[in-house]
């Protein structure tokens, strides 16, 4: 045997009794000094209350038992962190370069607290705030039994979660997270199937996952796979959203949906960064289904919110939360929606958001088609237009919204162009009255819901019809003619020609007062006067008739229009009905009932209107364009 020869068997000897001899060694009298050097890092207090093990090798195995640290000082609970077990194994080799690797660790029974303080703080932020520190490379992570509670008191949320791992024979490792508890208030279940813990961070290999997610009411699903889900670079998954109103996931998301009846909607969710895009939207909102896209870029601030919506069959009742209505409250005793629209939704994000609506649903209106195109910026709403194909023509308006302020300033310019007198009143049983109604609407208010904004309204709002034929039974009947409605009525109603329709109202306070309100026609010119105040919603209109033609009875007693929008009242001014019917009443026991006639007769001596000043009125004050009355 040679020199050289007997030097390395004698260092392989050496080096085999050191194996041994460390082997042998109890390592349990080395966790004082693991617990010191680890509180001392992490500025918590650490035990090793159990046994501590270490096999040798390259990759050298530590088995350590009921691991315990404690907790930050504010917290009321003394443990973050509670280990039953940890089996793990060391690269020796990378540790002699300078990094820490831990090729395999197995987690039982743990048990890990996070939370947050009053004032936002986090538990999990160890030693010194803001020192970076390299996070160890991990190669396989089992965890058996492993429990994680999670309280933020600051956003009322309280989430106790049960981590699992396992690998069926052949099959590769899955992770199951099952939770409960409350987020942000509301009642939340969560169940999570994936592929292996760590895989997550491998951007090479698909991410398998599969869950479901349900708080309060609103109930979601995801199904499908990850790509590099640590970064958010290429993710694309099928996912389910069903809930009783959009509205409820601001607090979940911080995207600002209004109020919304129930809804249903599946898709593709791809998120890339901070872009989140659902594509290929189905489903129904209430009574209405809905289809498009919708995305949010969260790197911007706010937040960036674009969408481009369709309604084959819209029910318009479900878009009331649009407008600041109430989907689904009770009822009430106003019109106009008293709600205040949420500034701090507003103001949440921009938004570019363009919704087409088909067949349109209402109780009244005979809709057939909208368009709209909503835009906020830097706190400024618009909506340009809202386009509703109405009654053979258009009812388009724009809105601009600004929310910068303590209450909103709104400026909206409404026009109503072409619009046919008798598909206005499809549900009319009188003969169909004709004509083509133009008016326009401009006003300026302050107020944060829809009611206080017309509360508030300054500016002009006219209608003008220029031609066209009206029932003449309802003409009759505005002049209480009961000679010649009874004759109508024995003989058959028919159509009077219109000469103009005139309705011209100054805002001022929200009290739109009449300027000139004019029905003429050859055998009848209406007229008005008084005002209707938005602000209490109250109605002080009186309309007179005067007759053009002969009438043997006929009372000729104005007709006051009183009540509120909700329950307005029409009836007779029976102070000067009273006193004709009073004169006739005296007169004919005085002659015997024949001059009991005279008080009511109507010679019809009224002239025609001015048509063509009230409509170039009407034209200058609210402004009002000519095409907007002229047939297509």
């Amino acid at each position: 045997m040679t020199r050289g020869r007997r030097w390395l068997i004698g260092i392989g000897i050496g080096l085999l009794l050191l194996v041994v001899l460390i082997n042998a060694i109890d390592w349990n009298g080395a966790r004082p000094y693991l617990e010191r050097q680890v509180a001392r890092s992490t500025g918590r207090s650490f035990e090793i209350k159990g046994g501590l093990e270490v096999h040798l090798s390259l990759w050298p195995r530590i088995i350590a038992n009921d691991i315990v640290m404690g907790n930050a000082e504010w917290s009321k609970d003394p443990t973050m962190a509670q280990i039953k077990r940890v089996d793990l194994t060391i690269s020796i080799p990378k540790l002699l370069i300078g990094r820490l690797s831990f090729p395999e660790i197995t987690l039982s029974d743990f048990h890990v607290a996070l939370e947050a303080n009053k004032d936002g703080t986090p538990n999990w932020v160890f030693g010194k705030a803001g020192k970076k520190r390299r996070f160890p490379h991990i190669g396989s992570l089992s965890v058996d039994n492993g429990t994680l509670t999670y309280r933020d008191p600051t956003s009322n949320t309280n989430l106790s979660f049960v981590l699992n791992t396992s690998a069926a024979k052949g099959e590769q490792d899955i992770v199951e997270l099952d939770g409960k508890g409350k987020f942000r208030g509301m009642d939340t279940k969560l169940h999570l199937r994936g592929g292996a813990l760590l895989a997550l961070r491998r951007a090479d290999r698909p991410y398998p996952i599969k869950a479901t997610l349900q708080m309060g009411t609103t109930k979601a699903s995801i199904n499908g796979t990850l790509l590099d889900p640590l970064h958010l670079k290429k993710e694309k998954v099928n996912f389910i959203l069903e809930g009783s109103d959009l509205a409820q996931l601001y607090p979940i998301t911080g995207v600002p949906f209004p109020p919304t009846p129930a809804y249903a909607l599946s898709g593709y969710l791809t998120v890339a960064g901070d872009v989140w895009t659902f594509e290929h939207i189905q489903g129904t909102v209430g009574k209405s289904d809905l289809s498009g896209d919708l995305s949010v870029d969260g790197s911007t601030v706010p937040q960036l919110i674009t969408a481009d919506l369709e309604s084959r069959s819209l029910v318009l009742k479900d878009l009331s939360g649009f407008i600041g209505a109430d989907p689904v409250s009770g009822p009430r005793n106003r019109v106009l929606p008293t709600k205040p629209y949420n500034l701090e939704k507003i103001r949440a994000a921009d938004v570019d958001v363009r919704f087409r609506g088909g067949e349109i649903i209402t109780e009244n209106l005979p809709i057939e088609q909208m368009d709209a195109h909503l835009m906020i910026k830097d706190g400024t709403l618009k909506l340009a237009p809202l386009d509703f194909r109405t009654a053979g023509g258009h009812l388009v308006t724009a809105i601009t919204m600004d929310v910068r302020g303590s209450h909103i300033v709104t400026h909206a310019d409404i026009t109503a162009k072409r619009l046919h007198l008798d598909r206005l009143l499809p549900a009319s049983k009188l003969p169909a009255s004709q004509g083509i109604i133009g008016g326009r609407a401009k006003l300026d208010a302050t107020g944060d819901s829809i009611s206080q904004m017309m509360g508030t309204a300054n500016g002009e709002a006219a209608l003008i019809m220029d031609g066209g034929n009206i029932s003449e039974m309802v003409l009759r009947l505005s002049n209480l003619d009961f000679a010649n409605s009874l004759l109508l009525l024995l003989g058959g109603d028919k159509n009077v020609p219109i000469r103009c329709a005139v309705a011209n109202f100054k805002a001022v306070d929200g009290t739109f007062t009449v300027q000139d309100l004019v029905l003429d026609t050859p055998k009848m010119n209406i007229t008005g006067d008084g005002n209707v105040n938005f602000a209490d919603e109250s109605l002080h209109l009186k309309l007179a008739s005067r007759s053009k033609g002969f009438s043997l009875v006929s009372l000729r007693g104005p007709i006051l229009v009183t009540g509120t929008l909700m329950k307005p009242k029409v009836k007779p001014d029976t102070s000067k009905v009273a006193t004709r019917g009073g004169i006739a009443v005296g007169l004919g026991v005085v002659t015997v009932g024949v001059a009991a006639l005279i008080p009511l007769l109507d010679f019809g001596d009224n002239k025609d209107s001015n048509c063509a000043a009230l409509m170039d009125q009407a034209k200058s004050d609210a402004g009002i364009k000519q095409s907007d009355i002229a047939p297509q």
